[in-house]
């Protein structure tokens, strides 16, 4: 019998700050014999096995719940702060519906109702919502309707596949208070920016990083031209996690015991420090990266993930990285969502973290794979991404 996968995606606010995660498992199987209470064991077998602080670091969690864990059949998985328990869209059939929720809120956890289509018996459980969330796709009239219907219950309104720019900016438009949609974006093909000097730098330097052999003195000297990225290498060499006994004060040793994947999630982690969420960026670039390397079984997946990642955080152009930072033609074929060895699996990592399984399966991968690949690299991403979005001042 197959097991659950998990799948997290991000509650950001109009101004980009983070909320939390939305985080849920699911089985990949459409046989027949796959029963929903069959189901429901799969998955609150998977909660059971993994620690929520490895998927949604200390941030709130907004978690799909299973019938026995809303009937109070099942134990509620421990979460690092708030925990708000989604309620399935055809759950609230069910006449216990007002009850168990009802429950939930005494024992202190937060409800949210999931893909709010305004029937009667969603309406009926608006009062006891603190979230509702609607599905950016529907028609905007229908849409704006529902969001009043949510807000005039005192609810906070979550938009659905915010995955665009165009859904995105709808879900600001209508006021909807979060959206629900990968921290980052895929990068579409004409739009961003040029890259600045800087990143150019910094970019040229993730590309010294990649090749098969890295001159050591020509990536020392790269980093020596950015004092803030020294400062940088030489706090994480010498910081308790990396074992180090003895104090390092030579760039050029601590250039070469960081090695080349720790020290291109370094460089990502000096272009992001300005970012919103600047830790959970980081370790969203690194997860990709990760997840890229392994997909593909090939080291040179981990640039083009991390690549991928640093673009769309940073909304450049895609041409401009091609262009500027002298990727080779098989990278640069990947970010261009050209193939090449390494598209298919930058394509998988990419639709996993839109929770699109069809784009999965469309480039040669399985789901479940994937999602538990991504499951495996996130807290090694996590740790570096902590360590290294700290702030100099530290």
């Amino acid at each position: 019998m197959p097991a659950a996968v998990i799948q997290r995606q991000a509650l950001v606010h109009a101004d980009g700050s983070l909320f939390g995660y939305a985080v849920h498992a699911r089985v990949d199987d459409a046989s027949p014999l796959m029963t929903p209470a069959a189901e429901d064991r799969l998955v609150a077998a998977e909660y059971a096995r993994v620690d929520l602080a490895d998927v949604v670091g200390d941030h709130a969690v907004v978690l799909r719940a299973t019938t026995p864990m809303l009937r109070g059949e099942d134990a509620v998985p421990d979460a690092p702060r708030s925990l708000v328990l989604e309620v399935p869209a055809g759950w609230v059939k069910h006449a216990y519906a007002e009850e168990s929720l009802a429950t939930m809120r005494e024992l202190g956890y937060g409800v949210a109702l999931g893909s709010y289509t305004d029937t009667l018996a969603q309406r009926a459980l608006l009062p006891l919502a603190d979230m509702v969330k609607v599905d950016l796709r529907h028609d905007p009239d229908r849409l704006a309707e529902r969001i009043a219907q949510v807000q005039d219950a005192g609810a906070w309104t979550v938009g659905l596949h915010g995955d665009t720019r165009e859904r995105a900016a709808l879900a600001r438009d209508l006021g909807c208070d979060l959206v629900q949609a990968p921290l980052l974006r895929r990068q579409e093909a004409g739009a961003g920016r040029a890259l600045t000097a800087g990143e150019g730098m910094h970019l040229e330097l993730v590309r010294l990083l990649a090749q098969p052999m890295p001159d050591h003195a020509e990536v020392t000297r790269a980093v020596g031209i950015d004092p803030e990225l020294s400062m940088r290498v030489l706090r994480s060499v010498n910081s308790s996690s990396t074992g180090i006994r003895h104090h390092v004060d030579s760039l050029s040793r601590a250039v070469g015991l960081l090695g080349p994947q720790r020290l291109s999630a370094l460089v990502s982690s000096s272009m992001l420090a300005q970012q919103p969420a600047a830790v959970d960026v980081l370790w969203t670039v690194i997860t990709r990266a990760l997840a890229t390397w392994r997909l593909s079984g090939h080291e040179v997946g981990y640039t083009v993930g991390l690549l991928s990642g640093v673009t769309a955080a940073l909304d450049i152009s895609v041409e401009s990285v091609v262009a500027q930072s002298g990727v080779s033609p098989d990278v640069a074929a990947a970010l261009r969502q050209e193939g090449g060895p390494y598209g298919a699996a930058l394509e998988a990592a990419l639709a996993h973290e839109a929770a699109d399984d069809d784009a999965i399966r469309a480039v040669g991968f399985q789901p479940g794979d994937v999602a538990r690949v991504y499951l495996d690299a996130m807290p090694e991403a996590l740790s570096s991404a902590a360590q290294m979005a700290a702030p100099l001042a530290a």
